[in-house]
């Protein structure tokens, strides 16, 4: 009886993690689209032991566990920061970045039962969770100095953050600032829109036009946001310019145009 017991045990957190919708809807942004099998079992794995660990320790050993989490979790996932990474990257090759990183933890503290915000801003995006011994934070990017659990770092954090300032990381490259200004509290289903919206942004730099209004479709219609109409409207000025023929050019800006609250203007310098 002991021993059914025991593998019912076992059986029961790997049929909650591949039912997660929220895991499902992460693994179908992958591109090019993979097997979910392999991701599925490394979190299931990944999970398990950490439940395991978290039944040993008392609500006051809850920050200390979160901490050794996200440290294991960095060296067997989240290896090499890589912008517009993939979800499927961080189980492939460690490649990460703030917005993959962000859902990988948002998967795992789902399956570690640990209530948990995911807040976005202009440029990044990041989480606070709730602990017995109050709300820390994790900036997934920051590998040695991102898990901080004092309330003033944190505040310290926060005020940085909501001033949504674009940091470069080379001067050779031409970096587009968001006239809008983000600080809110995303859902984890956003997250997917979030990463299709990133592929968006990999197509336009590449003028990969077509691949870009397809991307933000698929962004818009999980989650809408201010963003994605600056990029229609500067994917609609590129498409205006460009040399695609003239009936696809006219097909395709008619359908980006609709998305639009106002009609663009566009100056020339």
């Amino acid at each position: 009886m002991r021993l059914k017991l025991s593998l019912l045990l076992i059986i029961i957190p790997l049929i909650g993690i591949s039912q997660s919708s929220l895991l499902a809807s992460l693994i179908e942004t992958s591109q090019p689209l993979v097997t979910d099998a392999h991701i599925k079992t490394e979190l299931f794995n990944f999970i398990s032991l950490q439940q395991t660990k978290k039944l040993k320790i008392n609500q006051q050993g809850e920050v200390k566990f979160l901490r050794a989490m996200v440290n294991q979790a960095h060296r067997k996932f989240l290896k090499n920061y890589k912008a517009y990474s993939q979800f499927n990257e961080a189980f492939d090759n460690g490649n990460y970045d703030c917005l993959t990183g962000t859902a990988f933890f948002s998967v795992v503290l789902e399956g570690l039962k640990f209530k948990h915000r995911i807040i976005e801003t202009n440029y990044h995006i990041f989480l606070l969770v709730n602990t017995s011994q109050g709300e820390i934070l994790i900036e997934t990017t920051d590998r040695y100095f991102g898990f901080k659990t004092k309330a003033e770092e944190i505040d310290n954090s926060l005020n940085q953050y909501k001033k949504n300032l674009l940091v470069a990381s080379s001067t050779k490259k031409q970096y587009y600032q968001y006239h809008t200004n983000l600080f809110r509290e995303v859902n984890g289903m956003q997250l997917s829109g979030l990463l299709y919206f990133n592929q968006a942004v990999v197509a336009y730099n590449q003028h990969n036009w077509l691949l870009c209004a397809e991307k933000l479709e698929k962004a818009r219609a999980i989650y809408n946001n201010a963003r994605a109409e600056e990029l229609t409207e500067i994917l609609i000025g590129s498409i205006a310019i460009s040399d695609l023929k003239e009936s696809s050019k006219q097909e395709l800006l008619s359908t980006l145009k609709k998305h639009l609250k106002s009609t663009p203007i566009f100056a020339v310098r």
